[in-house]
């Protein structure tokens, strides 16, 4: 299965997208995928980014181990048949 909504490449980001870029680098060290597929709503994007690295980073808020968290991303991605 491939995307169906292509994300955003850094070199295409303009505006709110860069913007959501720069801040997702900040938050969370990168770009992810689901924020360059977001970039293309903006308003959706500014709202989840701040949720994501609460859950996901320590430095954030995020309490849950770091292992429990990667095999929440790992399940996550098995049952969305994620590939890579």
């Amino acid at each position: 299965m491939t995307q169906r909504i292509r994300g955003i490449t850094d070199e295409e980001a303009v505006g709110a997208a860069k913007d959501l870029f720069e801040a997702s680098n900040k938050m969370l060290g990168r770009t992810a995928n689901l924020m360059r597929i977001l970039s293309h709503s903006p308003h959706v994007a500014r709202w989840i980014l701040p949720f994501i690295a609460a859950v996901r980073q320590p430095n954030a808020g995020a309490v849950s181990d770091v292992r429990l968290r990667n095999l929440a991303v790992l399940k996550t991605s098995t049952i969305n048949d994620c590939h890579y």
